[in-house]
């Protein structure tokens, strides 16, 4: 997997554009959009606390990188949440929904960059086939905090992942400083 803080900055940062919109502004704050656009970029690892408690096996379709990286989970659980934050107000959900869901599925998408790991289930439910890009420049990242910090493993990890953030975060502050207020 991509390491954490690159999840949170490229769903972040990919989020900024549409914080000026006024139609996701009625649903949630700027901040609050950027803020769990970052989050819901994070999101699927935790998929690993689910094989823990739950005794999943390694491979099963609900493993790590496997059903909870999906797009098509992603998105549902993205318009699930954009309804939840939308119940006490009349405006559309489908805006924060496509912007989350948009900021999550890159999770995956970096996980596939990764030099390591069982690859993705990228097009459940169509397929349980798990797949990388051939293209790999993102070293690995451990799923444990202690394994990430190791030997220097975090500097070496961050430098694979950096154009991957200076990239989105180009993207995001261009988008967020040409967007006019719709």
């Amino acid at each position: 997997m991509a390491s954490a803080i690159t999840h949170f900055i490229v769903g972040a940062s990919l989020a900024l554009p549409a914080s000026r919109s006024r139609s996701i502004g009625a649903v949630v704050s700027p901040a609050a959009l950027v803020f769990t656009a970052g989050f819901l970029a994070v999101a699927p690892d935790l998929d690993t606390a689910l094989m823990r408690v739950f005794d999943i096996p390694h491979g099963s379709v609900f493993a790590h990188r496997g059903f909870f990286h999906s797009p098509f989970f992603l998105s549902v659980a993205a318009l699930l949440l954009a309804a939840v934050a939308a119940r006490r107000i009349r405006a559309s959900i489908l805006p924060v929904a496509a912007v989350w869901a948009v900021c999550a599925i890159t999770h995956p998408l970096l996980d596939m960059l990764t030099d390591g790991g069982s690859g993705v289930m990228l097009l459940f439910p169509f397929s349980e086939a798990r797949l990388h890009f051939q293209w790999r420049p993102i070293h690995v990242s451990p799923l444990g905090i202690s394994g990430f910090f190791e030997g220097g493993r975090a500097l070496r990890i961050l430098r694979s992942e950096a154009p991957f953030d200076i990239a989105a975060m180009i993207i995001g502050l261009l988008g967020f400083s040409l967007r006019r207020r719709i």
